[in-house]
């Protein structure tokens, strides 16, 4: 019972950096499925699907999104720098679950 509670408890979110140097090694993990290979990598899937994801532990943060089909395809290059960003600034915004 104690898990469950825990589970829906809202974690605080972290604060995006406003100054300052943050070191951190990002490996890009370039997939076809980029919710499969989430699921994989974080555990329990989402209600509903991710377009991608960052892990971040410790200084290192690997990030699973489908990559750019070229330089105009504006979605996947966004999603690829809201996933960069949390590999700098941790949990931002809350899950959907």
């Amino acid at each position: 019972m104690a898990t469950a509670a825990a589970c829906s408890t809202p974690q605080p979110l972290a604060p995006i950096p406003t100054q300052g140097t943050i070191n951190r090694s990002i490996t890009w993990v370039v997939t076809p499925d980029a919710q499969r290979s989430c699921n994989q990598a974080l555990g329990t899937p989402l209600i509903g699907s991710r377009l991608a994801c960052a892990r971040l532990q410790g200084n290192q943060c690997t990030i699973y999104v489908t990559p750019p089909r070229d330089e105009n395809d504006r979605q996947a290059i966004y999603v690829l720098g809201h996933e960069a960003l949390h590999c700098f600034a941790g949990s931002y915004h809350y899950a959907v679950n």
